[in-house]
């Protein structure tokens, strides 16, 4: 006779979370599963002294990713990435900016900044246009999806919005929009 209840082999915890174990100083019992150790983890960083070893071993590494960073691109280059990443929050933003010889002006979403370029280096903002959408028997909408790229010295000016515009909010969108283009006219 079959057993149709045969339960599946239990997936070992990676090298990586044992690691991260003993990097905490959490103790991995031979039964554990791969899961088991994951909620391990996961409980015992709510737990402030367990949190405060978690984030000095973040730092340390991207203090190491940073210095390996400013000395392959130079200071001016990873200063100027550090800037734009702040702006990466998924907040909305006026910008007004330069395309090509066209000055131009919209609400934005800022998706990422990076570093590009071979022998010479050079950030690259990659940001999020609105696109409003009126289907039948529908209200209007918003959905952020047209993908835009910029260079820092393109975008004239920024502004940060007190409040994201929801997606349902095309009034407010609107008024946005003629205070970029308020904004703008200074550029003209």
């Amino acid at each position: 006779m079959f057993n149709i209840f045969k339960r599946k082999p239990k997936k070992l915890p990676s090298q990586n979370q044992l690691e991260e174990c003993e990097r905490l100083g959490l103790k991995v019992k031979p039964h554990m599963s791969s899961r088991d150790v994951w909620q391990l983890v996961k409980d015992a960083k709510e737990k402030p002294e367990i949190k405060i070893l978690d984030d000095k071993y973040i730092a340390e590494q991207n203090a190491i990713l940073e210095k390996e960073d400013r000395e392959e691109y130079g200071d001016a280059v990873v200063d100027e990435l550090k800037k734009w990443e702040k702006v990466c929050d998924g907040n909305h933003y006026i910008v007004v900016y330069k395309k090509g010889k066209t000055l131009a002006s919209n609400i934005l979403e800022f998706e990422s900044a990076n570093i590009e370029g071979e022998k010479k280096f050079y950030v690259k903002i990659d940001a999020l246009l609105p696109k409003t959408y009126k289907p039948r028997n529908d209200s209007h909408s918003i959905e952020w999806e047209k993908e835009i790229s910029f260079r820092p010295e393109q975008i004239l000016e920024i502004k940060e919005m007190l409040q994201q515009i929801d997606m349902f909010d095309i009034e407010g969108y609107e008024a946005a929009l003629l205070h970029a283009k308020e904004i703008e006219a200074k550029y003209s």
